[in-house]
């Protein structure tokens, strides 16, 4: 005989059932997630705790890293580098002038704040005005963004910039809301890739406002329309990112959160055996011990290390006195020291890695410009090149040079060359690598012994860095007629090989620097890690070396 069921035993039993059920179809769904690359958190490193994270004026490594991340031009670069739409699409005029940006419906992250009348709590459309703004911030003078030079191809940005102009006039207008026409000063078909770098990034002028000058500061003063927004912000220790769900492409943003930790730990390769890190760059002895791990490794050739001489010191203001200083250097002997871990000597001042455009590399046989030694026969230049500058002999000067052992021995092989072929003897000072990279690039110094990997995927925007500034990679504080002349002969947009070709050989003829070696530099991922595009200079001025967009983990 079966019992009656009274009625809240009955209900009882039905969530329990219910509870059951949920749990199989929790643990059915957690079994699924397990075994698929999407869905995953991630951890990188960091250089270091950003500035700011403001797009139109961020500069550092760090900075640039974070806003690539978080924001998105109209387009973005492609694993080949080529731009492709991303907030926007885009048409172009027949004369080449006019670029017009169609929108894709997209929103603001959320901003989180504790605070309950925060304005910024639900999702705000991204518009052509907020294009427009980012862009005349980047231009105007009180900015003051050393990035508003990459804006100079758009119509009155340079008059905007010189304060001789309204930002209103600046060739950036929004039609309607979805619409935005940039017009240039000349045709350039490589625009598109351009809009893919920071100072072209979106801000919203009323969140802009309400931050009351504390904009990119603080995790709660940053309003993002990329694919990730900023969770939280340690200072000095790990900055957070999470999902925005208001992305326009959310669905194929795979990861769900992403963390930068600005610590490295004591064993890198370790910790991407161990999954608590998932990408990284490697030194010489971390990357055999990754070999023996089995970890995928990616070897970039993007960087250039060399003597960077300090071309407002006067006895090397003058080209002679720096060719002599290269051509006395005995490169026999260098050679051993400078292509161990993979590098090779430097046939140029392009990396390998730099491209023509799209996927086509500039470094080959035909253009590699190896250095020669002449030994005391470059003597008679620099007594010469001494004479133009107005000095009899030569002064004092230091080499500072990181204070590594090998460093240190590379350097002490150098000034014996230079005391043996030119009777110079210069000091040696070994600094820290943070001292280093600081008196370099403040242009506190005689000659230093320096690697560098320039901030541009292309051949031609690395040439240009020589006629800019140092934040654009001129080291040296490089200032010649000759090379600025040939490089406004060069064609609107991408150059031709030939003309890169007559831009470096100005350079060198001229040595504003003195190219050593192509070190090669190598970003190691964890085993379970899939989907991750690693690209060589840190991505350039148009993104950061890691792209996760598609990141994903397989368990």
């Amino acid at each position: 005989m079966r019992l009656p069921i009274r009625p809240g035993l009955r209900m009882a039993l039905g969530c329990v059932f219910a509870i059951l059920f949920c749990l199989v179809v929790l643990l059915g769904t957690a079994a699924c997630h397990r075994n698929t690359p999407e869905g995953k958190s991630f951890r990188f490193l960091l250089d270091g705790d950003p500035r700011q994270l403001d797009p139109q004026v961020s500069t550092d490594r760090s900075s640039v890293t974070m806003a690539a991340a978080l924001f998105e031009g109209l387009a973005r670069l492609d694993e080949n580098g080529e731009a492709v739409p991303a907030a926007a699409d885009w048409t172009v005029s027949e004369d080449g002038l006019r670029y017009t940006f169609t929108l894709q419906d997209s929103c603001w992250s959320v901003q989180k704040s504790k605070s309950e009348d925060n304005l910024w709590k639900t999702p705000v459309p991204v518009t052509a005005q907020d294009f427009v703004f980012g862009m005349q911030r980047a231009v105007l003078p009180s900015t003051g963004s050393a990035l508003a030079e990459e804006l100079f191809c758009i119509e009155n940005a340079e008059a905007v910039n010189r304060g001789e102009r309204p930002a209103s006039d600046l060739g950036v207008k929004a039609l309607d809301e979805k619409t935005l026409v940039i017009t240039l000063v000349e045709p350039d078909e490589d625009f598109p890739e351009k809009t893919a770098s920071t100072p072209y990034m979106p801000c919203n002028e009323a969140f802009f406002e309400h931050t009351e000058g504390r904009y990119g500061l603080e995790a709660e003063y940053v309003l993002t329309n990329g694919p990730f927004y900023v969770q939280s912000w340690l200072h000095g220790e790990s900055i957070t990112l999470s999902k925005n769900d208001g992305y326009h492409d959310a669905a194929s943003i795979l990861p769900s959160s992403v963390r930068f930790l600005m610590q490295a730990p004591d064993d890198t390769a370790g910790a991407l055996t161990e999954g608590t890190l998932d990408a990284a760059e490697l030194t010489g002895a971390q990357v055999e011990q990754a070999e023996a791990e089995g970890l995928e490794l990616v070897r970039l050739r993007d960087t250039l290390s060399g003597i960077w001489l300090n071309n407002r010191v006067k006895a090397l203001s003058v080209p002679e006195t720096r060719r002599a200083l290269r051509d006395a250097l005995e490169w026999d002997l260098l050679e051993s020291r400078l292509t161990a871990g993979g590098a090779g000597i430097a046939e140029g001042y392009i990396p390998p890695d730099a491209v023509v455009a799209g996927s086509e590399v500039y470094r080959t046989e035909e253009n590699a410009r190896r250095p020669v030694s002449r030994g005391r026969d470059a003597l008679a230049d620099f007594t010469a090149g001494l004479a133009l500058a107005g000095l009899s002999s030569c002064p004092q000067m230091t080499l500072l040079c990181a204070d590594d052992e090998a460093s240190i021995e590379l350097a002490r092989y150098i000034l014996q060359s230079w005391q043996k072929n030119l009777s110079v003897y210069l000091e040696l000072l070994p600094l820290s690598p943070e001292t280093l990279a600081s008196r370099v690039e403040t242009g506190n110094y005689d000659l230093a012994l320096y690697t560098l990997t320039p901030g541009s995927l292309t051949a031609q925007g690395i040439l240009e860095g020589y006629a800019g500034t140092a934040a654009g990679g001129n080291l040296a504080r490089y200032e010649s007629a000759r090379f600025s002349e040939a490089l406004e002969r060069l064609s609107s947009g991408t150059s031709t090989r030939e003309e890169l070709d007559e831009l470096e050989g100005i350079l060198f003829d001229e040595c504003p620097f003195i190219p050593m070696g192509f070190p090669v530099r190598t970003v190691g991922l964890g085993k379970t890690v899939t989907g991750i595009v690693v690209r060589p200079f840190s991505g350039g001025a148009f993104g950061a070396e890691l792209d996760f967009r598609r990141a994903g983990k397989l368990d």
